[in-house]
């Protein structure tokens, strides 16, 4: 009984102290500036928030805050989508990344398809009031930007560029007036397109 109680610590002796030395093992490793070399290797899911122009974050012009997920299919690409809340209505996106030198934490090159679904409103003159309709519409984003890890599972992103209408941001007004020039001037800014800017962070996950 003692021999097979001692095999048995034996046993798991060995176990440990080789589970313990093949964790010691894996660490960072791979070419200069690779996926592998940064604090979230492991980790190929980035959770967060956006805000900003246009952006594929989800939000459209600010109004609000916006959810983004973007998953790490292979050092050079990644995939994503966002949801949030513009002044052209709630807003659903989806995009794409490549990492032009294989830097997953670096420079990428974005492409996005975002959808805004309208929204109804007034605008009030004079104790007049004027109801308008946003309808659903559509844009193309193609935009440069950047991503750096903050500590072990953090991260920041950064994007800049121009967001393309496809079609849609169409309005239609009802009531006893019309829109004053201000009032288009705002539907004008409001409408979906245009300069895409944009900031997002959060955690890596997975």
């Amino acid at each position: 009984m003692k021999t097979s109680h001692a095999a048995a610590a034996s046993l798991l002796l060995s176990l440990s102290v080789s589970t313990l030395a093949q964790a010691g093992e894996r660490g960072p490793h791979g070419p200069p500036g690779s996926v592998l070399d940064t604090p979230s290797y492991g980790h190929s899911l980035d959770v967060g928030g956006s805000f900003g122009f246009n952006n594929a974050g989800g939000l459209g012009f600010i109004n609000g805050f916006g959810l983004e997920s973007d998953l790490r299919l292979v050092d050079f690409l990644s995939v994503g989508a966002g949801v949030g809340a513009g002044l052209w209505g709630a807003r659903f996106s989806a995009h794409a990344r490549v990492y032009p030198l294989g830097v997953s934490r670096s420079f990428f090159v974005q492409g996005a398809l975002a959808h805004n679904l309208g929204r109804r409103g007034e605008f009030e003159e004079d104790g007049v009031e004027l109801r308008v309709i946003r309808y659903a519409a559509s844009t193309a984003n193609a935009s440069l930007g950047y991503r750096r890890d903050l500590g072990s599972r953090g991260w920041i992103a950064f994007e800049a560029g121009w967001a393309f209408l496809l079609g849609g941001a169409a309005y239609s007004t009802s009531g006893v007036r019309e829109l004053t020039h201000s009032e288009e001037q705002v539907l004008g800014f409001a409408r979906p397109g245009g300069v895409v800017l944009g900031i997002s962070g959060g955690f890596s996950v997975l």
